[in-house]
């Protein structure tokens, strides 16, 4: 039996868990069993970092202009066309998507080109923290739709499939559970040899305590809450600085922020980088205060750096972050309480040190990247396994 054809479509491949999870999963199919292609929509790239990844890792990628996250009738209907003659000419045996957009658009271009098998992964979902209420029921409509014709349903926690199930998208039997890898190594070995070099790159001083995230910035990440709440406790502490590494619509309305607090000289906003694992050793705790997230890939890279988090109590991330053992969850755009436990780390030097070695500790293999490649390759076999797919 020759290769398996193995098509990715994901909605854009900006910075973010998504984007990686994909490029990772496309670069480590096992070749001599799968040939795989890619599939992106318009993507946010203005220093071309995503183009030189693609071509460092020798992915071929069909950008398609008018698949974009915005809800747009032309666009969407341009890039539909688009993507079932692409699916229709190319012979596909599995067509695999990612994200919402691409969610939607792929499966059903896969579906009416004649794809037997056809996966979808989310990335996380959208029934709450981003539309209003009718917006929000439509699209769990269209997504209860769309199952009908999905084989199975990557989720990357436990949480995610039962948000999944809760929402009644399908039955259990269409979801598996598979993290989010990273290259555990990597991470853990990326300790740069002189720290107060990087920080002074930054405007970091050598004794700031500093606050971190790695993140989109974007109106679901919660950011502004964050910000909210380093202002209040450097009213009691001086010596503190909050990094803040990504890029997005919201950066202006941030920084304005910033300005309005006067707070600007205290909080480095370093846009997007690609020396991320470094840039974590320098962080004395990672926060991600989101309102609403899949997984949280990021908090998995901080923790294996043995950086303590702060993160919010949603979506999937009470499935990585053990509260009071590796870090605190705190409710979802809770401004007090997330001071509060920022506070607290501040305070308590041996409470950053011991947090973080559990961190360190819990950020194992389960989550490696070898483990997910497996488990997906185990996916893929199952759907083969079926005759004639949507099991």
């Amino acid at each position: 039996m020759g290769r398996k054809k193995i098509l990715h479509i994901i909605t854009r491949l900006d910075a973010g868990g998504s984007a990686t999870n994909t490029i990772e999963t496309v670069t480590r199919l096992d070749k001599t069993r799968y040939e795989v292609f890619l599939i992106s929509g318009r993507s946010y790239d203005p220093d071309g970092r995503i183009a030189r990844e693609l071509k460092d890792r020798g992915i071929d990628c069909v950008f398609i202009d008018d698949l974009r996250r915005d809800i747009n009738l032309w666009h969407d209907i341009k890039a539909f066309v688009r993507l079932y003659r692409i699916i229709a000419m190319g012979g596909y045996d599995l067509v695999h998507t990612h994200s919402s957009k691409a969610g939607i658009l792929g499966r059903w271009a896969a579906w009416l080109a004649g794809v037997k098998r056809i996966v979808h992964t989310p990335h996380g979902h959208i029934f709450y923290g981003y539309f209003n209420r009718p917006l929000t029921l439509f699209f769990i409509l269209l997504e209860r739709a769309t199952a009908l014709i999905t084989d199975r349903i990557i989720c990357l926690t436990d949480i995610g499939v039962e948000d999944h199930l809760r929402f009644k998208v399908a039955g259990k039997q269409k979801f598996v559970t598979i993290y989010s890898g990273i290259d555990i190594n990597l991470f853990r070995q990326s300790c740069p040899q002189d720290i107060d070099k990087l920080k002074e790159g930054l405007g970091i001083d050598r004794d700031d305590f500093v606050f971190g995230t790695v993140t989109r910035l974007e109106p679901v990440k919660g950011n502004r809450f964050l910000i909210s709440a380093f202002a209040r406790i450097l009213s009691k502490f001086q010596d503190l600085k909050l990094l803040i590494i990504g890029d997005g619509s919201q950066r202006s309305a941030l920084e304005k922020q910033c300005q309005e607090f006067g707070i600007s000289e205290h909080v480095v906003f370093a846009g997007i980088r690609e020396d991320i694992p470094s840039l974590l050793y320098i962080m004395d705790v990672f926060i991600l205060p989101s309102l609403n997230e899949g997984m949280g890939r990021a908090v998995i890279e901080a923790m294996a750096c043995g950086r303590p988090v702060i993160a919010s109590a949603t979506g999937g991330l009470p499935e990585l972050l053990r509260d009071g053992i590796d870090g605190v969850l705190v409710p979802p755009a809770d401004v007090q309480r997330l001071a509060e436990a920022m506070k607290e780390f501040v305070s308590n030097p041996d409470k950053v040190k011991i947090m973080g070695e559990s961190a360190r500790q819990r950020a194992g293999d389960r989550f490696s990247i070898e483990r997910m490649i497996e488990d997906v390759e185990k996916l893929y076999d199952s759907c083969f396994s079926v005759e004639g797919g949507i099991g």
